[in-house]
């Protein structure tokens, strides 16, 4: 089984202009400041509550500042554009949310992943991810606890589908753990 940490291509591509704290007043009372910064790792589902309009991308210094197809928003999220949306999205949807945003007039979508992994703790480091096959199974899209539901993980079914839509804005790193380990 080949997994592949989803990245942002930032020597190419815009990234989305937006922080939780753009939209924390709209988490609900019980939600603390913190749960709602850790959103991804609390696996909090958003959108009984999402209610941003518009927004926009930011260009990056060092970056040709390409608007992308598909790129990583905070953690184990994505934001896909409309065309990415509408050729993925069936296929995603089992595994997360999707929240409307507004970019350039134009209805994106970000693909908030609700669904885990569990990874070897024994085999597995800050390094070094292993993951239990059988936890993994036949999901398409999934993050970790382990390491603080930080990334998004993919299936090879996920690239494929990324790479004959020829969608731009991310790679696939088979280093898990960190894009700087060896």
């Amino acid at each position: 089984m080949k997994l592949f940490a989803v990245r942002t291509d930032h020597n190419k591509y815009m990234a989305l202009d937006l922080e939780v704290n753009d939209f924390i007043e709209n988490f609900p009372e019980e939600i603390t400041y913190q749960q709602a910064h850790l959103f991804s790792y609390e696996n909090i589902a958003l959108s009984e509550f999402w209610s941003l309009g518009q927004t926009g991308f930011a260009e990056l210094e060092g970056s040709e500042n390409v608007k992308p197809d598909i790129c990583k928003w905070i953690d184990a999220t994505l934001l896909l554009s409309p065309k990415a949306y509408r050729l993925l999205g069936d296929s995603m949807a089992p595994y997360g949310e999707f929240l409307s945003v507004i970019l350039d007039g134009e209805t994106y979508q970000i693909f908030n992943c609700l669904t885990t992994a569990k990874v070897i703790e024994a085999e597995s480091s800050e390094t070094k991810l292993v993951f239990d096959e059988k936890s993994v199974g036949d999901k398409l899209l999934f993050k970790s606890p382990f390491q603080s539901c930080i990334d998004i993980y993919c299936s090879e079914r996920f690239k494929t589908l990324v790479e004959d839509c020829e969608f731009a804005g991310v790679n696939f790193d088979t280093r898990l753990a960190s894009p700087y380990s060896a």
